[in-house]
């Protein structure tokens, strides 16, 4: 079934539609969003309602969202959402520009110029009568909703002219298999979320490029170590788009491997500097071991550097279960706060760190609050340090396991000295956030909501780690998918931002065999 096409102009970005308050033509295009369109984002509303589309409101969807308003089971973002979408319907209603009767209009029995649109150029209009019928139980929100838009559907064919078109919008799986089931045109919405055709597509942040011999000795003869450096044009040549700040650029030279990070301002690709030492014996660049924890693979190595460079404020990782994101968010932050407490775990080329970064208020983490099972947790006793806890236990187990290999309570010195906090991302609203290192992980369960509230906090004083993994399986917020989940949209909008900023997307499961089989699943 081929479904009319969405005005893309509208729903994936671009300027603010311009008011006018000036009569014009109907697109042919009515839409008929469902409550999971609108959580997804508030302002598709107003980008559907341009250009001569005509949007119908069911009542089912405003039911619904009066729900959400006030759920307790529901995130701080869904119920911010659900608020929002309903203030733009209040507004809409005080200027009376929801209309009813659109069955007039759809079956030509009055002219458009009869229903005011709104200031972009579109009409909004109520539900006309609707019953559920079958097999479909009218118990059940989606047949309501898709009984409604079936009704519509028909009214724009009754008058045996080609005319409307009309589309469903959700973000609803079942409910869109459903329309097509009724021969119901249906699509997700586009508006606010990332282009690309797969997951593959999002920016990683790393690179490799092959090179002979002439450049390997000319990068090594260029400078001392963490000071050498190669043009980057020598390497991609001069028609090569140029590199995004911090792209991580692993060059091989047959069995060598130099790992270099992009300078563009410069035109160069510079040493690391904080994440791998020179061994003189062999030759050689190798991994800085930090509190015991030594990168495994070259990704790792661009991660923990990021991580440990002070003038990089804000470090995304993403990769699959496994990747070590959590363990190097938290060694590089305890590394950083409380420095080496012993010399037994650490190669003496990398004694050169300075972890004195003037982190004064410590380490914060969060992480949204979404399970990964189906049934609800309930009620946590305690107070509200310990109801947040089971939610950031991966850390607190990443921290002890750091405490064990190097004979050190890093948990009992951040507690005493009150430098570790717990937050959860519903208590972001108003908070600055300063001299702090910010631990954020599960990132992909969070929404646009979340991701603007949690990017507006972060003052420059502040060191931000975000980490989360995109794939389907891992992602628990059924509002939300790989395209428009706080990970994705921060990892898109801070693409190539400046040298503050730094992406890595991390490859290998390193749990075992058995977890690595598990992919499989």
């Amino acid at each position: 079934m081929a479904s009319p096409p969405l005005h893309d102009e509208h729903l994936e970005g671009g300027d603010d539609p311009v008011v006018s308050n000036s009569q014009q033509a109907l697109s042919g295009t009515v839409y008929v969003p469902d409550t999971s369109a609108l959580i997804e984002n508030p302002d598709a509303l107003d980008r559907l309602l341009t250009d001569g589309n005509v949007v119908v409101l069911l009542h089912q969807v405003i039911e619904e969202l009066g729900r959400l308003q006030s759920s307790r089971t529901k995130s701080d973002g869904v119920r911010h959402a659900a608020r929002l979408v309903m203030r733009k319907m209040l507004e809409y209603r005080r200027k009376r520009l929801i209309h009813h009767g659109i069955e007039r209009l759809l079956t030509r029995e009055t002219e458009a110029s009869d229903f005011a649109m709104t200031p972009a150029g579109g009409v909004l209009a109520w539900e006309p009568d609707a019953t559920v019928g079958e097999p479909y139980s009218g118990e059940n929100g989606d047949n309501v909703i898709l009984a409604g838009a079936t009704r519509v559907a028909e009214m724009a064919k009754s008058n045996g002219q080609p005319g409307f078109e009309v589309v469903v919008i959700s973000e609803d799986s079942n409910l869109l298999l459903k329309c097509d089931a009724v021969s119901l045109a249906a699509e997700n919405l586009r508006y606010g979320k990332v282009t690309l055709e797969s997951v593959e597509q999002i920016y990683q942040g790393v690179t490799t490029f092959e090179i002979g011999d002439e450049l390997l000795e000319e990068f090594l003869n260029s400078g001392s170590p963490g000071d050498r450096c190669l043009p980057v044009e020598k390497v991609l040549g001069k028609e090569t788009d140029p590199l995004a700040w911090n792209t991580g650029v692993e060059l091989r030279c047959g069995e060598a491997v130099l790992l270099t990070r992009a300078n563009p301002d410069e035109g160069l690709l510079e040493d690391l500097r904080f994440a791998q030492y020179w061994d003189r014996k062999r030759h050689e660049y190798r991994p800085r071991p930090v509190l015991g924890f030594q990168p495994r693979d070259p990704k790792q190595t661009f991660a923990m550097e990021f991580l440990l460079d002070p003038d990089v404020q804000l470090v995304v990782l993403d990769g699959p279960a496994g990747s070590g994101k959590t363990r190097l968010m938290v060694a590089s932050a305890l590394y950083a706060l409380l420095g080496q407490p012993t010399s037994m775990r650490v190669a003496r080329q990398s004694q050169p760190l300075n972890p004195n970064y003037g982190y004064d208020n410590g380490l914060l983490l969060l992480r949204p609050e979404h399970a990964s099972s189906q049934y609800e947790l309930g009620y946590l006793p305690g107070d509200y340090e310990t109801k947040l806890s089971p939610w950031l236990e991966p850390f607190f187990q990443a921290i002890r396991s750091l405490s064990i290999a190097n004979e050190h309570d890093f948990m009992e010195e951040l507690q005493a000295t009150d430098r570790m906090t717990m937050l959860s991302t519903s208590m972001l609203r108003g908070l600055d956030i300063e001299r702090s290192i910010v631990l954020v992980d599960e990132l992909q369960n969070g929404d646009r909501h979340l991701a603007k509230t949690l990017m507006s906090r972060f003052c420059a004083s502040s060191k931000v780690a975000l980490a989360g993994c995109l794939d389907p399986i891992q992602i628990d917020n059924p509002y939300v998918d790989w395209r428009s989940n706080a990970l994705t949209r921060i990892k898109e909008t801070y693409r190539g931002f400046g040298p503050m900023v730094a992406q890595v997307k991390l490859e290998h499961n390193y749990r075992g065999p058995i977890s690595t089989k598990s992919d499989e699943l």
